[in-house]
C-alpha cells in the first residue's frame, strides 16, 4: 500500500543517516538524558503534526480525551530522562488513539561499522530469532525451535529469558501498543511478534542468552546461542534442505527456485513462501488449502493467475483461505486476490481514501526527509507530487484519493466458485481485514477462528512518513490515509467476527493441534453442500 518511490526516499533517507552519524555518538546518545525542555519541545511535535496530518484522529478517542492525555504527559515531565524512558511514556499516550499502524519507535544500541566483525555479526542469526513465541493467557510458550539443540522442546512454557519474566515485560510494554479500534485479539499476537525487540532493550545484543522453560512439570535451562552462517554450515543446510524437498514436494509442484520465489513471494527473515496452495487431504484433490502468509512480496497477477488455474483444473469444490497471521501488505495484491474470490462479475474493493488535504498530501509524503535532500530529489518528487495531485478530489468538503481497487473493476473469468472457508485470527490485520470484511458481509465465506486484529472497517494506513522528533530523535510512522472497504459492519472499532468461533487453548498449543483447521475439515467430511 506503499508507494515505490517513498522506498526509494526512505532508503536514502537511511543510508544518509548511517553515513552522517557516528555510531558511538549515536549510542552515547541513547544513554544521554533529555532535558525537560527538550522532552516538552518533541511531545508538542508530536501533538501539532498528529492533528494536521492525521485523517480521523478521533474516530476511536474524543478529541478532548486525547488533549488531556496530552497534557497530562506534559505535567508529569519533571525531570530529565533517558530517551526510550520518554519513548515509554510517549507512546503510551499515542496508543490511546487505537490506530494500530502508529508506532514510536525505540532507539536500538547499533553495531560500529567499521568493526572487523560487522558483516559476520549481519549475517548471523541471534539467539532470540531462532525462536518462535506463542502468549496466550498470560503465558509464553515456545512455539518453533530453530536452533541445532533438540532438546529444546516446542512447546515449553518460557519462564524467563536471562532472568527477565516475560510477564513483566508485558506490564512494561503493553502500554505502548495498540489494535485498531477495540479489539484485543491483536494484542497477544503483537506482543509475542516484539518479544524478540524487547529482550535485546532490557540486556542488550548478546550472542547467547539462558532460557529458563518447564515442560510437563518439569523446570529445565538452556543456553541458546548465536548461530554464525559459515561456508561448511550453509552447505549442510543445502543438503539438508534439498533432501527435505525430494521427500516432502509441495502439492504446487513448484521448485524452491529464485523464480519460483519472486512469483509467490518470499519473506527471507521467516523463509516462508507469502502465497502457498497445497492439499491437505490428500486422498481427496477436491479440497485445497491457500496459505497466506502475507501480502508484501511476489508478483500477485502471476502467482494467483497459477493458482486458480490449477484450483480449476482440479475441480477443487472445497477452498480454505487462511488468513492467520498475516499482517497485510500491498492492496493491489489483497485486490488481485479477491478478483479471484468475488462471485460479482464487477466489484470495487475499497472506497477513496480520506486524507487531510488534497494539497499538503504530496508534501506530507516526503515530511521526515532533510532539507537539503529536497534539490537532489526533486526529479522525482516533482513528478510524484503531480500524480498524487491527479489521483486526489473534493466531495461534501472531505478531500480524498483514488487507490488501487476504489474504481469498479472486473472479476477474473476463471474466479473460484465453490464452497470457501476463511480461517482468522488477532494475527488478520490491515489489507488482510479488508478482503475478510468484503467476503464476510458479501457472505461469501464461512469464517473460523478469532476475531480479526484489524477493524472491520479499515484502517489508517496507505502512505507512511517517518517523522524523527527533533530533540529525542524517536522514529514516528504513521497512515496518512483512512482506507475502508467497499463493504462495512454496523459496529465501528472491532474486527470481523468468525461464524464459527475456534480459540486454540495452551494444550493446543503444546501438543501442536489446529482446531480451526480441524473444524473446517471435519465440516467439509460431514456436511454435503
Amino acid at each position: 500500500m506503499k508507494k515505490p518511490v517513498i522506498y526509494l526516499f526512505l532508503l536514502l533517507y537511511f543510508f544518509t543517516l548511517i553515513s552522517c552519524t557516528s555510531v558511538a555518538k549515536y549510542n552515547r546518545f541513547i544513554q544521554t538524558p533529555l532535558s525537560v525542555k527538550a522532552m516538552l519541545q518533541d511531545i508538542n511535535y508530536v501533538e501539532r503534526n498528529l492533528w494536521k496530518m492525521h485523517p480521523d484522529l478521533f474516530l476511536y478517542v474524543q478529541q478532548n480525551q486525547l488533549k488531556a492525555k496530552f497534557d497530562s504527559l506534559r505535567s508529569t515531565i519533571r525531570q530529565p530522562l533517558l530517551p526510550n524512558q520518554f519513548q515509554l511514556a510517549l507512546a503510551a499516550v499515542l496508543a490511546q488513539v487505537r490506530q494500530g499502524h502508529m508506532t514510536l519507535s525505540p532507539l536500538i544500541f547499533k553495531f560500529d561499522p567499521k568493526g572487523k566483525d560487522k558483516v559476520r555479526y549481519q549475517k548471523s542469526k541471534g539467539p532470540l530469532s531462532q525462536l518462535g513465541f506463542h502468549w496466550t493467557e498470560n503465558t509464553l510458550y515456545l512455539s518453533k525451535n530453530a536452533t541445532s539443540d533438540s532438546t529444546l522442546l516446542v512447546g515449553s512454557k518460557i519462564l524467563a529469558i536471562e532472568g527477565i519474566q516475560p510477564q513483566s515485560l508485558y506490564i512494561k510494554y503493553r502500554p505502548t501498543f495498540t489494535s485498531d479500534g477495540y479489539n484485543t485479539t491483536f494484542i497477544d499476537r503483537a506482543f509475542e511478534r516484539l518479544l524478540p525487540r524487547y529482550y535485546p532493550l532490557e540486556i542488550g545484543y548478546r550472542d547467547s542468552v539462558v532460557v529458563l522453560l518447564s515442560c510437563a512439570d518439569s523446570t529445565y535451562q538452556r543456553t541458546v546461542v548465536r548461530r554464525f552462517a559459515s561456508a561448511e554450515q550453509k552447505g549442510k543446510a543445502g543438503v539438508k534442505q534439498a533432501a527435505t524437498e525430494k521427500k516432502d514436494k509441495p502439492a504446487e509442484k513448484k521448485a524452491d527456485t529464485k523464480k519460483q520465489r519472486k512469483i509467490f513471494g518470499y519473506n527471507v527473515n521467516l523463509k516462508q513462501i507469502s502465497k502457498q496452495l497445497s492439499f491437505p487431504v490428500k486422498e481427496d484433490s477436491t479440497v485445497a488449502l491457500l496459505k497466506m502468509a502475507d501480502f508484501s512480496y511476489g508478483r500477485p497477477k502471476e502467482a494467483y493467475k497459477m493458482i486458480f488455474d490449477r484450483l480449476d483444473r482440479c475441480s477443487v469444490q472445497h477452498l480454505i483461505l487462511d488468513l492467520r497471521g498475516n499482517l497485510g501488505g500491498r492492496l493491489s495484491d489483497v485486490c488481485e486476490l479477491y478478483s479471484y474470490l468475488v462471485e460479482d462479475d464487477q466489484f470495487q474493493f475499497v472506497y477513496p481514501a480520506v486524507i487531510t488535504s488534497k494539497f499538503n498530501l504530496p508534501f506530507y509524503e516526503m515530511k521526515g526527509l532533510p532539507g537539503w535532500s529536497y534539490p537532489i530529489l526533486s526529479p522525482f518528487i516533482i513528478p510524484s507530487a503531480v500524480v498524487t495531485w491527479a489521483k486526489t478530489f473534493s466531495r461534501d468538503g472531505i478531500d480524498y484519493t483514488h487507490l488501487t481497487g476504489s474504481k469498479v473493476k472486473q472479476s477474473k473469468a476463471n474466479r473460484y466458485r465453490g464452497n470457501l472457508f476463511v480461517l482468522i485470527d488477532g494475527g488478520t490485520f490491515s489489507a488482510a481485514s479488508l478482503i475478510a470484511t468484503n467476503l464476510k458481509v458479501a457472505k461469501r465465506a464461512v469464517f473460523v477462528g478469532e476475531e480479526t486484529g484489524g477493524a472491520a472497517n479499515g484502517t489508517v494506513a496507505g502512505i507512511f512518513p517517518v517523522l524523527k522528533l527533533p530533540n529525542s530523535h524517536l522514529r514516528w510512522r504513521f497512515g496518512l490515509m483512512e482506507v475502508r472497504p467497499y463493504y462495512e459492519v454496523s459496529e465501528e472499532g472491532r474486527g470481523v467476527m468468525p461464524d464459527v468461533p475456534v480459540v486454540p487453548s495452551a494444550d493446543d498449543v503444546v501438543s501442536g493441534r489446529d482446531p480451526a483447521m480441524d473444524w473446517v475439515l471435519n465440516c467439509i467430511t460431514d456436511v454435503k453442500f
